[in-house]
């Protein structure tokens, strides 16, 4: 049985509107929001927030996805990270390191744990493969050491489903056909939102290091 569940910093109205008979049934889950990650822009859409501690929030996630996998009768859980980019954390010994030096930072409630690692954190914890969708880099040394620990399946640094992927197939065409392009400029109007966070400095970073 396939039984689909999501989690959203805010409600997204206007898209369960347009997916009514799918979705009559499904709200999205309240989620973590940390200020400091996204774009600015992103606050006045934020309506659906789990709030307490890093490691309240972790907790929530890990019992949420527990009961969830327990009253659908599940074998197998995947979790998979499509919310916007976030800013690239900081990666250096005595925070993220090692997964002693995460869970530790985690506990403490300290600022450089950004939602997508928490969420990873809690899926590794209940064995659940994490897929990351987006470009920041959610796996931190820490976290990838834990994934290896629990022996837990973890991917992904951009889906790259969408202009990305149509510019790199066009790109190869042209570049076959003798045609050599100089510059690609694009505007990124199907994001889910995605170019208006995209337009932080910050979260344009993340996007720019995984294209290198």
């Amino acid at each position: 049985m396939l039984c689909p569940d999501l989690f959203s910093i805010y409600t997204q109205q206007e898209l369960q509107d347009q997916l009514y008979n799918q979705l009559n049934t499904l709200k999205p889950r309240p989620s973590i929001y940390d200020p400091d990650f996204i774009a600015a822009n992103q606050s006045e859409r934020v309506d659906n927030i789990i709030k307490g501690t890093k490691y309240e929030q972790f907790e929530k996630k890990c019992q949420e996805i527990s009961d969830f996998k327990q009253q659908n009768n599940l074998d197998i859980i995947v979790v998979l990270w499509t919310a916007n980019a976030e800013r690239i954390c900081d990666v250096k010994p005595g925070l993220n390191t090692t997964m002693h030096e995460l869970e530790a930072f985690l506990k403490a409630n300290k600022a450089e744990v950004p939602p997508s690692t928490v969420f990873a954190i809690a899926s590794i914890n209940e064995g659940c493969t994490y897929i990351n969708g987006s470009p920041q880099n959610t796996f931190v040394p820490g976290l990838i050491e834990l994934a290896e620990h629990k022996h837990v399946f973890i991917a992904g640094d951009d889906f790259k489903s969408g202009q990305t992927k149509l510019k790199s197939v066009l790109v190869d065409f042209l570049v076959g056909a003798g045609i050599k392009p100089v510059s690609i400029v694009s505007y990124n109007h199907l994001g889910n939102n995605d170019g208006k966070n995209l337009s932080a400095p910050h979260q344009f970073r993340s996007k720019e290091v995984i294209l290198l």
